[in-house]
């Protein structure tokens, strides 16, 4: 290769580094001359006047300046960086929340978990619909407890399951799998439950059950005050009692209280609660994904509480003394009343307000 062929590719690499142009000077010529702008993308783009082509373009002729960086377009959806795609460098899981849950039906070899009317929220305020649909799982054991790891797929739209595990699709797991519920928060994917959803075969005939969502669900031996029969655990109550919670006037203020109507109520059951002390002395156990009132009006789910954190009471704010994971199976009772939103509630006498449940169907 002759001295002046080498030459000339040096003269034209010092062309291309000296057209070099920092994004911010791409915008700004953009905006104060749009025509020049135009005509440099067809002339890095385009065929200059000899007929020869250009190989660049203003995607590879800019580099990164210290205020504004380039993202590849793999990596946007509708000029936004999109999480749920493989241009977005992602560590740990975007947090969120869901409503609803699953029931199973199971015999002496299967286990069908069933959903309807589950919504995913969203972290970024947005929510989506999960299609009514139901998995089953066969060749089980009989008389055997397993434990199901469900979750969104952003991605492919649909339900899908964590870890490697037995029956046919093999979504059951034997024991509870710390991997199987880590794997449920990568990227791009909504986990559909608080650990391990559980689910038995019976020795024989039939059986079922429910898991998924938390939910804003009370322990059943919480007490709630009623207009129609006084002080009862909540889970003794039906569809059109009345709970008493806090009226318009504000709450902790006597003669300041309305009673609202229960407008449905499940009972299912669960296998970890929060167990919460008051400085009242008053206890309430509650799924980690319950909701309370703080005193500064904003809403806070149990899971997420302090012992900073001051709550709404009958007599005033209460403080939090105490806070436990509670981790042993129970039932727990979804409630939906209106036109109150909020009632009391406790172990021993209803004097925590607390948030109902708001049913997505």
């Amino acid at each position: 290769m002759s001295w002046c062929v080498l030459s000339l590719r040096k003269q034209n690499l010092e062309r291309r580094r000296a057209i070099l142009l920092t994004v911010p000077q791409i915008e700004a010529l953009k905006h104060k001359d749009p025509q020049l702008y135009e005509a440099l993308k067809q002339i890095m783009g385009g065929v200059n006047a000899v007929g020869v082509t250009n190989k660049l373009s203003l995607d590879s002729a800019i580099v990164d300046g210290p205020d504004f960086a380039r993202v590849k377009s793999s990596a946007l959806s509708g000029n936004a960086v999109d999480l749920s795609k493989a241009g977005v460098l992602a560590k740990g899981s975007t947090p969120c929340s869901w409503n609803g849950g699953m029931t199973y039906a199971s015999t002496p070899s299967s286990i069908t978990w069933s959903w309807t009317g589950l919504q995913v929220f969203r972290a970024d305020g947005t929510t989506v619909a999960v299609p009514d649909a139901s998995m089953s799982v066969t060749g089980l054991t009989a008389g055997t407890t397993y434990y199901f790891y469900p979750y969104w797929d952003e991605v492919a739209q649909l339900i899908g399951w964590s870890g490697s595990g037995v029956g046919s699709p093999a979504n059951a797991q034997t024991a509870r799998a710390n991997l199987a519920a880590q794997t449920q928060a990568l990227q791009s994917r909504i986990p559909l439950s608080q650990g391990a959803m559980v689910a038995a075969t019976p020795l024989s005939g039939t059986g079922g059950g429910s898991g998924g969502g938390s939910g804003n669900c009370l322990r059943e031996n919480t007490k709630v005050l009623t207009r129609e029969r006084g002080t009862v655990e909540i889970v003794s109550c039906k569809v059109g009692e009345h709970l008493l919670g806090a009226g318009c006037g504000g709450v902790g203020r006597r003669g300041k209280e309305s009673w609202t109507r229960i407008e449905r109520i499940e009972v299912m059951r669960a296998d970890v609660f929060i167990r919460l002390q008051f400085s009242n002395r008053e206890v309430l156990e509650v799924t980690p994904h319950h909701v309370f009132t703080l005193a500064d009006g904003s809403p806070m789910r149990a899971e997420r509480l302090c012992l900073a954190d001051l709550l709404c009471g009958r007599e005033g704010r209460l403080l939090i003394s105490k806070i436990e994971t509670v981790a042993e199976v129970g039932k727990k009772v979804t409630v939906s009343c209106r036109p109150l939103h909020e009632f009391y509630a406790g172990r021993n006498v209803p004097t925590v307000l607390t948030h109902n449940y708001t049913f997505s169907s």
